[in-house]
C-alpha cells in the first residue's frame, strides 16, 4: 500500500506556502516521521528541494499519476514535533506570515550539522589480525592500513578523524579494511563540553515574606501568567531558582529568557551552581554545533532547564513547567525578523496546557502592567531590597548649569568628584549613555553638510579608535575628510557623544584607573561579553563604561557610583514609547548601584531636570509614571488603548516602492467603507532608506485587534495580487520601533 508524505517546503513565496503530497519509495518509509527534513523534487523542472514533513495520508489530494516522490531524508532526527508544528501554525496566524518561515524560525540553530563521530575498531580475532599485519609487511603499496591497525593496537577504538589527523593520511586505508571486514565503524553522538556546570552547596538562603508571597503566587495552580514587580536587587532571582525548584522536582523543566546575551553569562552561573548539568545555556554567539549540542540533549530529557535570550522560548521540552520571562519590559523580546514574534506571547502559548509563566522586572512594559492592573495577570510586588539594603541615593544635575558655569566637559563637576571619591575608596563605577562610537555625526561649520551613509539615509557615526565612520544600519565605512566634500572648507567639527568619546574623557581626567567599555564594538567576539563581565566582576577594573546592555540584570557588589552620562538622549527619538523606555533604562541603570550591604549614589545629568520622566526614574516611582504614561497613551489613542498595525513597504526603486505604497493605501481606503479603522499615511519612514532600499510606512489604527488584523490581512493579500515584485510588503503589529 502506498503511502504519501505531506510537505511545506522551504521558500519564501507565499504563494506555494502550502501542503504538497509525495509518494515516499518503500526505502525510506521506516525513516520518515513527522518533522523530518526531505529532499523533494519541485516544479516543471524538478529542482531538487528542501521540504519539511508535517504529516502523513494513504491517499492524495490530487491524481496519483501527478504525484512526486520523495528523494530522500536528510536528518537521521526529526526537527520538529507535532507541538512545534502546531505552535508553527498558530505562530503564522498571529504574525502574518507563512508557515515556512515560522518552522525555519523554531527549527534549532545548526540544523544539518552532524554532531556524530566515525569510532573505527577491530571487527576480526587478534589471530587473523597478526596475519593480516604479516600480509601488510609485504606490500609496500599498503602501509597506510598497517599504521591503522598498528594505532588502534596502541591506543584503542579511536575517531576515524584522529586517526588521520595523528597518521596524516586520508580515509582510503581506512575504508579499505572496513570493506574487506578487518575493521568496523560505528557512528556515534558526537558530546563536547559546551558550557560548565558544576553544582555547589549551597547556603540556605531564607526568603522575606515579600519574596515569600511571590513564591506562592508562582506555585499556585493558577493558569494566569504572574508578574513579580519588585525593584532592583530585591531578589527576584532567587524567587526564579526556587520556583524552578519546585517544577524539577515533579518531572517537569523551565526555560529563563533574558532580553540580551550580556545577561546570560552571570545568571546562567547561579543555575548552574544550583542545578548543575540539568542546565544548559543557549544564544546566537555559540557555534551551530553546540547550540544543535544543546538541542538536542533537551530533546533528549538529558537537561531540564534551558537559558537564553528570545530563541530559547523554543527549547524542546514536551513537559514545561515554567517559563521565566527575566526584565520582561525589553524590546528585544519581540523579533526585528520575519516573522516578527513576540517572546512573551509565544511563552504564553507554550503554557497553554499547565505551564506557568513568570514575568519579572522593575520596570513593567506598560502593556504588561495594564493587562495586570485588568486582572489578566497575577500582580505581586517587591518593594524592598533584602537584608534592609537601602536604594541608592539619587542625584539629579542640570547641566545647563554646568554650561553656564563654564563647565564643556562630558562630566558635570557633581559626577567628577564621586568619580574621584570612588575611585580613592578602591569602589567601582559605572557611566552609562546610549550610544556607541565616539561622535554622532561630523559636520561641516562653514556649509553645514553632514557626513551621510550612501547606503542608508543616516548620518555616519566617528569611530576614533579605528578613525573611521561606520554607519549603524549596514554597516558600511568610509574614511574620515580632511576638507568638507560640499564646500571645500576646512572646517570639519565632530558632534555629540558615544561610549568611546567617555571612554577617552575618563582616561584623560582619572589616568591611574583602570577602565573597560562594553558596546556592540567591543563584544563583537565569542565569549566578549562574559569576559569584560568576568573582569569587572572580578575588581580587576575600575570603571564599566557602556550603553544599554549594562542597564539592568547586573549585580556587582563593589559598585558604589552609577552615572548617566545623557538621560535626554532617549527622550526625543519620535518613538510613542520614548518615555517609557527612557524611565526603564534610567531606573534600571540607577538600580546597578548599592546591591550588596554598601551604600549606592547615582548621578543623572541631563538639560531637562524638570522632566517629569527623569524626576520619577531618579525616584524608581513606577506607579506615578504609569499614572501619566497612561493617561498620555488614552488621550492620543496609543497602545493599549488601540491596536497600530505598520505596513513597512521598501525596495531598491525609490519610484516603485512609491507607487506600491500608493496602491496598497488606495486599497485600504476603499475597504474601509465605513472609516471603521484610521489610515495614516503613506509617508516616507523615520528612516527613509536602509541598506540601498527605500522604505515608506502607513499605519492603520483599530481598537479591536482580530478586526484589525482581519483588515489588514486581506488588503495585504488583495495587494499581494498584482504589486511589483520588487517590491516588499512587511506588516506588524504594535511594532517596538517605528524606524
Amino acid at each position: 500500500m502506498k503511502r504519501f508524505a505531506q510537505v511545506i517546503l522551504k521558500t519564501a513565496n507565499a504563494d506555494i506556502d502550502r501542503v504538497f503530497d509525495y509518494e515516499i519509495p518503500l526505502e525510506l518509509i521506516s525513516s520518515m516521521e513527522v518533522g523530518v527534513r526531505v529532499s523533494v523534487p519541485f516544479g516543471p523542472k524538478n529542482t531538487r528541494t528542501e521540504g519539511y514533513v508535517v504529516g502523513f495520508s494513504d491517499s492524495p489530494g490530487v491524481d496519483e499519476n501527478k504525484i512526486k516522490m520523495v528523494i530522500g531524508v536528510l536528518d537521521r532526527y526529526p526537527v520538529f514535533s507535532e507541538e512545534t508544528i502546531r505552535l508553527s501554525r498558530w505562530m503564522k496566524k498571529k504574525y502574518y506570515t507563512t508557515l515556512t518561515q515560522c518552522l525555519q524560525t523554531v527549527m534549532p540553530a545548526g540544523v544539518g550539522i552532524r554532531n556524530e563521530v566515525r569510532l573505527i575498531g577491530f571487527n576480526v580475532p587478534k589471530e587473523e589480525l597478526e596475519n593480516e599485519k604479516s600480509r601488510l609487511k609485504l606490500m609496500e603499496s599498503r602501509i597506510g592500513q598497517l599504521f591503522v591497525i598498528e594505532f588502534i593496537e596502541k591506543f584503542g577504538p579511536s575517531e576515524a578523524s584522529e586517526i588521520k589527523r595523528r597518521l596524516k593520511i586520508s580515509d582510503s586505508p581506512i575504508k579499505t579494511l572496513i570493506k574487506r571486514g578487518i575493521l568496523k565503524e560505528e557512528i556515534k553522538q558526537k558530546r563536547r563540553p559546551v558550557f560548565n556546570s558544576v553544582k555547589t552547596e549551597q547556603k540556605k538562603i531564607e526568603l522575606t515574606k515579600e519574596q515569600n508571597f511571590a513564591l506562592e503566587a508562582v506555585n499556585a495552580p493558577s493558569d494566569k501568567p504572574v508578574l513579580i514587580h519588585g525593584v532592583t536587587g530585591s531578589g527576584k532571582t532567587e524567587i526564579y531558582l526556587k520556583a524552578i525548584e519546585n517544577v524539577i522536582s515533579k518531572g517537569k523543566e523551565a526555560i529563563v529568557l533574558v532580553p540580551e546575551i550580556s545577561l546570560t553569562p552571570q545568571l546562567s552561573q547561579r543555575f548552574f551552581e544550583r542545578f548543575g548539568n540539568a542546565a544548559a545555556i543557549n544564544h546566537s554567539r555559540m557555534s551551530p554545533g553546540e547550540r544543535i549540542e544543546v538541542w538536542q540533549k533537551a530533546k533528549n530529557k538529558e537537561i531540564s532547564i534551558v537559558i537564553g535570550p528570545r530563541s530559547a522560548v523554543f527549547a524542546p521540552f514536551e513537559n514545561i513547567g515554567i517559563i521565566i520571562i527575566d526584565e520582561e519590559h525589553e524590546g528585544s523580546y519581540i523579533s526585528e525578523n520575519t516573522p516578527k514574534y513576540d517572546a512573551r506571547e509565544v511563552a504564553e502559548y507554550r503554557c497553554r496546557n499547565g505551564g506557568k509563566v513568570v514575568y519579572g522586572t522593575a520596570t513593567p512594559s506598560i502593556k504588561t502592567y495594564t493587562r495586570a492592573l485588568n486582572g489578566e495577570i497575577d500582580l505581586v510586588k517587591l518593594k524592598n531590597r533584602p537584608f534592609n539594603r537601602e536604594m541608592p541615593v539619587t542625584e539629579i544635575v542640570d547641566m545647563r548649569q554646568e554650561l553656564a558655569f563654564g563647565n564643556r566637559s562630558i562630566f558635570s563637576r557633581r559626577l567628577y568628584d564621586e568619580i574621584k571619591y570612588n575611585l580613592e575608596r578602591n569602589m567601582q563605577t559605572i557611566l552609562f549613555i546610549n550610544r556607541r562610537g565616539y561622535s554622532t555625526f561630523i559636520s561641516c561649520r562653514k556649509c553645514g553638510h553632514v557626513m551621510m551613509c550612501k547606503r542608508c539615509n543616516v548620518s555616519y557615526t566617528y569611530h576614533s579608535h579605528d578613525n573611521i565612520l561606520r554607519c549603524h544600519y549596514c554597516g558600511q565605512t568610509a574614511s574620515v575628510p580632511e576638507i568638507c566634500p560640499e564646500c571645500g572648507s576646512k572646517y570639519i567639527k565632530y558632534f555629540g557623544t558615544g561610549t568611546q568619546k567617555v571612554e577617552e574623557e575618563v582616561k584623560r581626567f582619572f589616568p591611574s584607573a583602570v577602565v573597560l567599555r562594553m558596546d556592540m564594538d567591543t563584544t563583537s567576539k565569542k565569549n566578549s561579553h562574559r569576559d569584560i563581565l568576568s573582569e569587572f566582576g572580578k575588581g580587576n577594573a575600575d570603571i564599566l563604561i557602556g550603553t544599554q546592555m549594562i542597564a539592568k540584570g547586573h549585580d556587582f557588589p563593589k559598585v558604589t557610583l552609577v552615572g548617566v552620562i545623557a538621560a535626554d538622549i532617549s527622550l526625543n527619538t519620535g518613538d510613542y514609547r520614548s518615555g517609557e523606555t527612557t524611565f526603564q533604562l534610567i531606573t534600571q541603570v540607577s538600580g546597578r548601584a548599592g546591591r550588596d550591604m554598601l551604600a549606592g549614589k547615582v548621578v543623572i545629568q541631563t538639560y531637562n531636570p524638570d522632566n517629569y520622566i527623569i524626576n520619577l526614574a531618579a525616584k524608581s516611582d513606577y506607579e506615578s509614571f504609569y499614572e501619566k504614561e497612561i493617561a498620555i497613551r488614552k488621550t492620543m489613542g496609543y497602545p493599549p488603548f488601540t491596536n497600530l498595525f505598520s505596513a513597512l513597504i521598501f525596495g531598491e526603486r525609490e519610484n516603485e516602492v512609491i507607487d506600491e505604497a500608493n496602491r496598497l493605501s488606495y486599497i485600504l481606503e476603499k475597504n474601509n467603507g465605513d472609516e471603521k479603522f484610521m489610515i495614516l499615511g503613506p509617508s516616507p519612514a523615520v528612516i527613509s532608506k536602509i541598506n540601498d532600499e527605500y522604505r515608506w510606512r502607513i499605519f492603520i489604527k483599530g481598537n479591536d485587534e482580530n478586526d484589525l488584523r482581519d483588515f489588514v490581512v486581506n488588503c495585504v493579500n488583495e495587494h499581494r495580487k498584482g504589486r511589483c515584485r520588487r517590491v516588499t510588503v512587511n506588516i506588524s503589529l504594535n511594532p517596538q520601533s517605528i524606524v
